[in-house]
């Protein structure tokens, strides 16, 4: 297993990896298509450059992913971070590499000296038991507030 950051190098790797996401489990996915020209265009975006994401490669496939972003709070300094998504194939399950994707992660956040970090957690079966068996984490259901600007 290699982990590595998404780049203009491996995006065709990542496509290829969203695109068996997508066709095995669409109703887990937060896009309905894949738009392969907007990824690449939002790889050199420094808007996007913000965000991380660390791609579980296995015999050069790409098998899961944990994306990512820091930020900080002005008024007490606290540094955290926010994970977007985490996703490992159906296939690739059951094989640790979840928990090595967070790993990978953690490894960032203590090199960015991260406070905390926090994500809106799947409440599926399969992800429930995944996050019960993190150790020093508080899982609460946590009123969210969305709007979507047009």
């Amino acid at each position: 297993m290699t982990f590595e950051i998404l780049n203009q190098e491996n995006v065709e790797d990542y496509i290829a990896y969203l695109q068996i996401a997508m066709s095995e489990e669409p109703d887990r996915m937060t896009a309905e298509k894949i738009d392969e020209q907007g990824i690449k265009s939002r790889i050199s975006d420094s808007f996007f450059n913000r965000t991380t994401s660390i791609l579980a490669k296995e015999n050069g496939m790409v098998v899961g992913r944990i994306e990512y972003h820091f930020y900080g709070c002005m008024q007490d300094g606290c540094r955290m971070a926010y994970v977007d998504w985490v996703y490992v194939l159906k296939s690739h399950r059951h094989k640790g590499i979840a928990q090595r994707l967070f790993c990978e992660f953690e490894r960032d956040c203590a090199q960015n000296n991260i406070n905390q970090y926090y994500l809106i957690r799947a409440t599926n079966e399969e992800a429930s038991r995944f996050y019960n068996h993190f150790e020093d984490v508080e899982l609460n259901e946590a009123p969210v507030l969305r709007k979507y600007m047009r």
